[in-house]
């Protein structure tokens, strides 16, 4: 049986001064993370989308949701799910100074 995990993660910076670009080419290399776990599966890269401040959330400037969409069985996905907690830890210890959230949703299809 297969299932969707659907692997999120949020950055997000509280200084509202810090341009698009600035931020982009901050977190670029982190959000490369996710293109590569992604690619591992399908040639496709993740999801990104930029909120700019005060849209995504009123306390942050710039921010950031990467999204992947992987669909496997149960054995690769306990795999994947422990990859991906090793991937946002790695990108919090990254991006000390800025706010990030993971989060991982497994979608199962009968």
């Amino acid at each position: 049986m297969l299932s969707a995990y659907i692997l999120t993660i949020d950055i997000a910076t509280l200084d509202r001064t810090i341009s698009e670009q600035e931020f982009q080419k901050l977190v670029a290399p982190s959000l490369e993370h996710l293109d590569h776990l992604k690619r591992a599966f399908d040639r496709s890269p993740s999801t990104k989308k930029y909120y700019p401040p005060g849209e995504h959330n009123s306390a942050h400037g710039w921010s950031v949701r990467g999204v992947v969409l992987i669909s496997v069985g149960k054995q690769r996905g306990d795999a994947l799910l422990r990859l991906y907690k090793s991937i946002s830890e790695l990108i919090l210890h990254e991006l000390p100074d800025l706010d990030i959230s993971a989060h991982a949703d497994v979608k199962r299809f009968s």
